[in-house]
């Protein structure tokens, strides 16, 4: 039973990072249009935010370290 409800907890997260991935694929796909406006730094740290879990799980380091650079970056812009 332990192994079973294990299973469908790790099914559960997947499919949650893979929605997450998707609303930051939006959020980047939006950005080009929204560069110049109010809505672009929060677009932009949204979408690295959101994208972060998906390349975790995907044990893609240098992706982790891209986003969260670029998340970085695009946060300190946006508060200061």
């Amino acid at each position: 039973m332990k192994l079973l409800k294990s299973s469908t907890n790790f099914i559960m997260i997947g499919q949650i990072v893979k929605a997450m991935g998707t609303m930051g694929t939006l959020c980047f796909l939006g950005m080009p249009y929204a560069f110049g406006t109010d809505y672009f730094l929060p677009l932009a740290v949204g979408g690295n935010l959101l994208l972060l879990p998906q390349v975790y799980l995907a044990k893609q380091w240098n992706l982790v370290l891209l986003n969260v650079v670029g998340g970085g970056k695009y946060l300190f812009n946006w508060l200061f």
